[in-house]
């Protein structure tokens, strides 16, 4: 019996220290119709907000919310940002609809969206009882607050912070979904968090938190971070966002956001961007200035048809802030990384092209990175366009738009087009940036066609096709 009873103890302890529960059984290849390529889904179940991203232990951590009916925090990791291996579900929560071998290991019902940061020393062992490096992810347990998890072991085991909540006892809908960020000059985190708009918090420990201040803007899954503008490192501005992503420019002191007279903008014209989130400003290896986003590829629109999974994420973007007509915009442009994913490339220079003629006759593919730029005061066309396998991309140049969106031309008459298109997920970006938009779109499973067409002579300045690499 007593052997018995020490196998028992040790199995109870394996339990208790049980890595991610796997959900999805034999999981997936996948090769789904509508299944990104490059963009990251979880095996099987419904993916929600980005909750949590950070860069620990040689390798980028990603938290999101998983589960249809009850949010857990479903966990993934990449070396490079574009080969993701979905590692299950890390924060399973008390109301989970999984098995009862998955252990319930955070606090409230259902976890709601936050984010995540890494520390060490005393703040670490003030949570976790060591001073050995850890990620922290905090988030909204409903019914309970704003809790904590962590893991100082790479994300192998996540665990419950025994004194939940530490801030934000919920009432009905809200405070939630905080974003947690280290403002160094005052050496301390500050937490922002949807709460009548956007609510400031700060505090030396991740446990105690003061009040700092309250901004009427915002809606769900708030964001903060600093750019340089126009690329100067002299001239820094904050951003502060919301799960929409409308946004405001101007000044953090540590308390107050403080933004300027301009109007309220949005960083995404399209149908499917919400809830994105950024890496913390210096958490980067190599010392990496940029600001990498990463967004959820939905805004309840229903889906495409995906039939195994539902939803995913966005590719991630490196975001800049430039001056444009007396204001200052965000810009949001694929990562330099992209590149790494590059088949089959092809390049056109500059010539024009008349009505009928289809530069990109004989090339198939149903994933792929374009960029067309056109000298408009050169064109005759009112219209031009990429047929993409179903879908028609239309750019007027009347009322210069792209896709019924504002997109103006440069100082030259130039608009530049970079397409990202997958399985089922079509990102869109103009001239370097300043237009974005995002999309769930069913492409045709069977048709890889790609067209260039034209109702009038077109004065093409280049045009770079790189087919890319799936990712899985």
């Amino acid at each position: 019996m007593r052997g018995i009873g020490v196998l028992l103890l040790l199995l109870l302890a394996s339990h208790s220290l049980m890595a991610q529960f796997n959900p999805h059984g034999k999981g997936t290849d996948y090769r789904e119709h509508y299944r990104g390529q490059f963009h990251f889904s979880p095996q099987t179940g419904w993916m929600n907000d980005i909750n949590g991203i950070v860069w620990q232990g040689g390798q980028f951590h990603m938290i999101y919310q998983w589960g249809k009916n009850i949010r857990h925090g479903g966990y993934a990791t990449s070396p490079d940002l574009l080969h993701w291996r979905d590692r299950g579900v890390a924060l399973i929560p008390q109301k989970s609809d999984l098995p009862s071998t998955a252990l319930r290991n955070v606090s409230g019902e259902q976890v709601y969206s936050g984010s995540a940061v890494v520390v060490s020393g005393a703040v670490a062992k003030g949570i976790t009882g060591s001073e050995k490096e850890a990620i922290v992810a905090i988030y909204t347990g409903t019914g309970k607050g704003t809790c904590l998890a962590w893991s100082n072991d790479g994300g192998e085991q996540w665990h419950d912070y025994p004194n939940n909540p530490v801030a934000n006892r919920m009432e009905k809908d809200y405070p939630r979904d905080p974003h947690l960020f280290w403002f160094a000059p005052q050496s301390k985190f500050v937490m922002a968090i949807y709460e009548n708009g956007t609510t400031f918090y700060g505090s030396k420990d991740l446990l105690h938190w003061e009040f700092l201040s309250n901004l009427p803007f915002g809606f769900e899954c708030p964001d903060i971070y600093p750019l340089p503008l126009d690329g100067d490192p002299r001239q820094i501005r904050w951003v502060l966002q919301d799960a929409n992503g409308s946004y405001l420019v101007g000044d953090f002191d540590g308390t107050t956001f403080k933004p300027e007279q301009q109007p309220t903008r949005i960083m995404d014209v399209g149908p499917d961007f919400y809830a994105a989130q950024s890496f913390q400003a210096g958490s980067l290896p190599n010392n990496d200035p940029r600001i990498i986003q990463l967004a959820w590829m939905d805004h309840w629109n229903g889906g495409i048809g995906e039939v195994g999974w539902e939803r995913n994420a966005t590719f991630p973007v490196s975001l800049g802030l430039v001056s444009v007509e007396g204001e200052k915009r965000i810009t949001r442009q694929p990562i330099r990384e992209t590149a790494s994913l590059y088949q089959n490339d092809r390049k056109w220079g500059a010539q024009r092209v008349p009505v009928g003629k289809n530069l990109l006759e004989g090339i198939r593919a149903k994933q792929f990175d374009l960029t067309l730029e056109v000298d408009l005061s050169k064109s005759k066309a009112l219209t031009f366009g990429l047929q993409v396998a179903n879908d028609y991309l239309i750019y007027d140049n009347y009322n210069k738009t792209l896709l019924s969106k504002s997109l103006t031309p440069d100082a030259r008459g130039h608009v530049r087009i970079r397409l990202l298109v997958d399985w089922g997920q079509l990102e869109v970006f103009g001239n370097d940036g300043r237009f974005s938009y995002t999309q769930q779109f069913a492409f045709a499973p069977d048709e890889a066609g790609i067209r260039l067409f034209t109702d009038g002579d077109l004065a093409v300045v280049s045009l770079e096709f790189h087919e890319l690499k799936r990712c899985w």
